[in-house]
């Protein structure tokens, strides 16, 4: 993949720089966009540089085209998909020290975006939690169907072994709740409210430390 930066017709070969980037080719001018940083890293390689192979460079391939960016215009403008502080670090490493008004999100109310972004993503987190539960109280109730056809009115229990899944599948769903927290899943009220068993827990801990669990008639 080449990434022509500035080409122009009838340029000299020797007008060009060809930067290989872990495997990905850039290319600019000499004049005038490496001539602006006579203190950059690229400058100084550029010029120790004795013949047109391409040169070497050690970096982000994928952030190395806003080096040049800031090599040619003295500001970067970053999608709101890269990271400040990471163009910041790359533009250090190769001797370029960038104003924080010189690299600026594309035109995006950041702060604003990133409050939104914070209130989804805790949204989503309780939707994960909930939807965590509904499947994990389902296992249970399911199970609890099958048995309480034996248990003839009486309580029943339901232990680890019982449900449809093994032990790593077990610690990856249980592991991180709570048994009153699995209570409250719909499923389980649901299970109460058709056939008036109640879901009840021998302990207080997580999940996996509290299985068995037991139905009682209510």
């Amino acid at each position: 993949l080449v990434i022509l930066i500035a080409m122009a017709g009838g340029l000299k070969q020797t007008e060009l720089v060809t930067f290989n980037v872990g495997g990905k080719i850039y290319q600019v001018l000499r004049e005038p966009t490496l001539s602006l940083h006579p203190n950059s890293l690229l400058t100084q390689m550029a010029e120790d540089q004795k013949d047109d192979k391409p040169i070497f460079v050690e970096g982000d391939q994928d952030l190395f085209k806003y080096v040049i960016d800031y090599h040619r215009d003295r500001k970067v403008i970053l999608p709101i998909t890269v990271s400040t502080d990471a163009v910041m670090r790359e533009l250090k490493r190769f001797g370029l020290e960038a104003a924080e008004n010189q690299i600026v999100q594309d035109g995006v109310p950041f702060p604003s975006l990133m409050r939104r972004v914070a209130k989804w993503q805790e949204a989503n987190v309780s939707r994960k939690r909930k939807a965590t539960l509904d499947f994990i109280g389902s296992l249970i109730a399911e199970v609890a169907s099958e048995k309480m056809g034996q248990a003839k009115g009486k309580a029943f229990s339901i232990r680890r072994n019982d449900l449809p899944c093994n032990e790593k599948e077990f610690d990856r769903l249980f592991g991180r709740v709570s048994a009153s927290q699995v209570q409250e899943s719909e499923a389980l009220k649901d299970f109460e409210r058709s056939f008036g068993y109640v879901f009840a827990s021998f302990g207080t801990g997580s999940t996996a430390s509290w299985m068995s669990t037991e139905f009682r008639p209510v």
